[in-house]
């Protein structure tokens, strides 16, 4: 990296000022619990303040330096918009264009949504989709795979018409990204904004900091101690969080932002785009207070009016990092601040502290305030769960054996939950859990389980789900629900047909014409692994195994074929079992 990307001076502050604003910053780590962090400040351009402060590595005593690699989360969000604008400045995009112009895979649960959500739409967090994290995190997918899990997902508000905030959106934004430019979006993001801007330490996945020779490990406050966390690997939704920076490098990405897209005296994007990047598009809410006035969503960043001032800031959080950017355009102004604690409201403290020392407003005590919101979330979620257990109807028992609660359910865009069994109790596992965890009895056919613990310095919650069980009309346990997506009814899960049952050989025993009072009904295998069923003059419909014999027919609720084995394990009958009655046909 060349000196004059590094471009740093002598604060115009004074030297009391500095020492204030560091003095704010060693006292903050302590009352939230926070090993590490780093700040910097860009004024005019300039490189103001450039510190690390406390410890990237608590077991080895390794201090945090300006050049200490962090997870910056969702702060990564504006670099997948900035690639957007830099591909329309080249002719080949249009934020106005639907999405499905470029990306034809692109499908939503909303026939209206699907063919007319624009690049901006999904920009903006304003489809329709609430967040489904769940779909993605820690789910062994490609990007091309979630993208094509979209159109399972169901909409918790209508198109356009409220601001609902979307990883997979920006994950599709990186999609087209790479269709388009026919680079990955790591490729593009690197030699079109990262190299010019000399930020050649900033990578894409936690896996190459930890080869770096300055990068912090993360941390989460457990019980009020400080606990080293395992890396959260999020590269296949990349465009939405990856990136791991310092905060010298990030301090050339404010630069390019308060110059309007210039760098050095080359124009890496327009300043249109970078215009609308900054502008506010789509309304979060109504103003909390006199302080900070019409929040709102441009294209990647967060807009608001605070004390008067029009800013520009996005926060960035994932296991064990907490990352905050913050712009004030008309006065050339950016802090960055990087922290190795995971749900930190001090990154957001501290911009807010920093922003009021530069722009000479009368001081807000910003730490007890957040400190506060966040006593009042982790209060009102305790108090929440213990009305919940209101409800609970004690010396219950369950409907079935603990046996027939075990398998695999599948839904078509969360995947596979599998349940096992051990000893006397009964166990989830999932790609978002950390571990196989147990599933306590709530009451007659509900379990529960703790999913994972938030921690904040101010304490900690741990989030409780409910899994309900649910049987078919033969009394057979056949879905199972679960409310992943707090604002949707619960998720379905089918049970997967085991993979016994899939097995050729078994299936060929059932091939073969079945007679119905004349009328010959076939018996088919179609791709090696899947049994049909043609009555003449109906559609072809495929049977779904339930165990070796009994198969439910696909689409027709309520319908069951029971194949009928000899003493020589050969078929004789079919018996089909339908609401009006069962009726046994005799192999030909």
């Amino acid at each position: 990296m060349d000196n004059d990307s590094l471009k740093e001076t002598k604060s115009v502050l004074p030297e009391k000022v500095l020492k204030t604003i560091r003095e704010y910053i060693k006292s903050s780590l302590d009352e939230f619990h926070i090993p590490g962090a780093a700040v910097a400040v860009v004024k005019d351009e300039n490189i103001i303040f450039l510190e690390g402060f406390g410890k990237r590595d608590i077991e080895h005593e390794l201090p945090v330096t300006p050049d200490t690699l962090f997870a910056i989360g969702s702060s990564t969000k504006a670099f997948t918009t900035m690639s957007i604008g830099i591909l329309v400045d080249d002719g080949k995009l249009d934020w106005d264009k639907p999405v499905a112009t470029y990306i034809s895979e692109f499908k939503l649960n909303d026939k209206y949504a699907s063919e007319n959500a624009t690049l901006r739409d999904l920009a903006t967090h304003r489809v329709g989709l609430p967040r489904h994290d769940l779909v993605w995190y820690k789910a062994p997918l490609s990007r091309e795979e979630i993208v094509l899990r979209l159109s399972h997902l169901d909409f918790a508000k209508p198109f356009r018409t409220t601001f609902q905030y979307q990883n997979m959106m920006y994950l599709t934004l990186g999609y087209v990204v790479e269709k388009i430019s026919t680079q990955s979006w790591e490729t593009f993001v690197r030699t079109r904004i990262l190299d010019p801007l000399g930020m050649k330490r900033t990578n894409f996945s936690v896996n190459e900091s930890q080869h770096d020779h300055d990068f912090s490990k993360p941390y989460k406050v457990v019980n009020q101690t400080v606990k080293e966390t395992p890396f959260a690997n999020i590269d296949s939704i990349g465009p939405a969080g990856s990136i791991n920076s310092s905060v010298r490098e990030m301090a050339q990405w404010v630069r390019l932002h308060l110059s309007k897209g210039n760098f050095q005296s080359s124009q890496l994007i327009s300043e249109n785009n970078i215009r609308q990047m900054h502008s506010p598009h789509i309304l979060i809410g109504p103003s909390q207070d006199g302080r900070i006035l019409f929040p709102s969503y441009g294209l990647g960043w967060f807009t608001e009016v605070y004390r008067g001032h029009h800013v520009v800031q996005h926060g960035g959080n994932i296991d064990g990092f907490t990352a905050q950017v913050t712009m004030v355009p008309k006065e050339t102004m950016g802090i960055v601040i990087l922290s190795n604690q995971e749900h930190s409201v001090f990154p957001t403290a501290a911009a807010y502290t920093i922003l009021d020392t530069f722009l000479d407003l009368p001081k807000i005590d910003w730490n007890t305030l957040l400190k506060d919101k966040i006593g009042k979330l982790i209060t009102s979620q305790r108090e929440g769960k213990g009305q919940v257990d209101e409800n609970r109807v004690l010396d219950t028992k369950p409907s079935h054996e603990q046996s027939a609660y075990v398998g695999e359910f599948e839904h078509p865009a969360y995947g596979v939950i599998s349940i096992t069994s051990e000893g006397d109790h009964l166990y989830i596992d999932y790609h978002a859990l950390s571990k196989q965890l147990a599933l306590e009895h709530y009451h007659y056919d509900v379990f529960s389980f703790a999913f994972n613990e938030v921690t904040f310095s101010e304490g900690d919650f741990t989030q409780h789900f409910k899994v309900q069980f649910h049987s078919d009309l033969r009394g057979k346990i056949s879905h199972l629900t679960v409310q992943f997506e707090l604002m949707l009814e619960p998720i379905e899960f089918v049970r997967k047909t085991a993979a016994k049952f899939l097995n050729q050989e078994l299936l060929e025993k059932y091939v073969g014409g079945y007679d119905l009072a004349g009328v010959i009904v076939t018996v088919a295998l179609r791709e090696q692994a899947t049994l049909t069923v043609t009555v003449p003059g109906q559609p072809t419909y495929e049977l779904v195994p339930i165990n070796n014999t009994e198969f439910s027919i696909k689409e027709l609720s309520g319908f069951e074929i029971q194949f009928v084995l000899d003493e020589h394990e050969a078929c004789s009958e079919a018996r089909f079992k339908q609401p009006n009655g069962t009726f046994g046909l005799k192999r030909r």
